[in-house]
């Protein structure tokens, strides 16, 4: 079985959240496609981000540093109320999150909807 071709999408603003969509396998090959887009939005100041990783099929070292990055660069602006997120039910996915302390600063929803309503507070 192959694995989805990768993809990312940037969704529109909702609630004061910037949602980009990641598709397939997060990796050294492809962590490129999500920065370009993850960088743009980080500048955008539209508001929190959230990386939806709900249809990520793996992630590596890689694409958990791109994240971690992220991360850091809008808690060192100050954020301005800003915050990032993610989501996933993916257990691999998850996994990797948990093994690598990820989830222990950056906060990990199951749904997508949880996401936006903790963002919502």
């Amino acid at each position: 079985m192959n694995p989805a071709p990768f993809e990312v999408k940037v969704g529109e603003p909702e609630h004061g959240v910037q949602t980009i969509f990641v598709r397939g396998e997060l990796d050294l090959s492809t962590a490129p496609e999500l920065e370009g887009p993850l960088d743009q939005t980080l500048e955008s100041d539209e508001g929190s981000v959230l990386i939806d990783l709900t249809q990520c099929e793996f992630i590596d070292s890689t694409g958990i540093a791109l994240i971690v990055r992220a991360w850091q660069r809008l808690q060192n602006d100050g954020g301005n109320g800003r915050t990032l997120v993610l989501c996933s039910q993916n257990d691999q996915v998850r996994r990797v999150l948990e093994i690598t302390g990820l989830e222990l600063s950056i906060p990990v929803h199951t749904t997508r909807d949880e996401a936006l309503a903790a963002l919502s507070g």
